[in-house]
């Protein structure tokens, strides 16, 4: 079952893009960065754009921006195969100078207590009856090609490149499973490169029945105050 904020879609100017957490401390042509995803963030931070993907057959073409959920998965709907990758991109990243050094950069992703979209929450943990199925690890990598958050699909999704690309751990319980990655070279890249594109999330095997959820831009979370500057 998917489910999308079709209530914001109807109401925001641009519905795609959603308060988003960039806080930077700058120094000497240096920069630590602190990326987050969700609802509730900091002001002045900028904003985030993100959409889902999925190659069910008849999902293909489909649109899924705004989705509550931000997950990556392999699945069964009604008993027809599916993968789902999700795109995200920091716009507060433009603003970041090239030839600026990144020290550091963390990005938190904030598990949550229930899905509508993907009920069974995360796959793997102690006692899943989906064990069996394998460990649901995944990737996040440097996406090299353009994309609009409100038409992306699976069929038009962009490249993207391995070179850095970070791990997420596989899932230690079926909810409130977070974690915060190290993605001060994916950053830098974005920087050098020059071209902001933003993020993927997948999974690192694409095969049913594995599922990671956390926290997507629809719903509330809460951070703790960072010092420095926000882009």
């Amino acid at each position: 079952m998917m489910t999308s904020c079709r209530k914001d879609l109807a109401t925001a100017t641009d519905p795609q893009r959603h308060p988003q957490a960039l806080n930077a401390d700058t120094k000497g042509g240096q920069k630590t960065i602190t990326l987050g995803i969700g609802d509730g963030l900091q002001r002045g931070a900028g904003t985030q754009d993100d959409a889902a993907v999925y190659n069910k057959p008849d999902w293909v073409n489909v649109n899924f921006s705004s989705s509550i959920d931000f997950l990556a998965l392999s699945w069964t709907f009604q008993g027809t195969p599916g993968t789902g990758r999700q795109f995200f991109r920091f716009n507060g990243l433009n603003t970041i100078p090239a030839g600026t050094t990144i020290v550091s950069a963390t990005l938190t992703l904030t598990g949550v207590t229930s899905s509508a979209a993907a009920p069974q929450g995360n796959s793997y943990y102690p006692g899943s009856p989906y064990n069996s199925y394998g460990t649901n690890p995944a990737w996040i990598k440097r996406v090299t090609g353009p994309w609009k958050a409100s038409t992306i699909t699976w069929n038009n999704q962009p490249t993207t490149t391995t070179t850095n690309a970070v791990a997420v751990p596989a899932s230690t319980s079926q909810w409130n499973y977070s974690v915060t990655l190290n993605v001060t070279a994916l950053v830098q890249d974005i920087i050098n490169s020059g071209q902001n594109n933003g993020f993927s999330m997948q999974l690192q095997t694409e095969a049913y029945y594995r599922s990671l959820i956390f926290t997507g831009p629809c719903h509330q979370c809460q951070r703790s105050s960072e010092t420095g500057d926000h882009l």
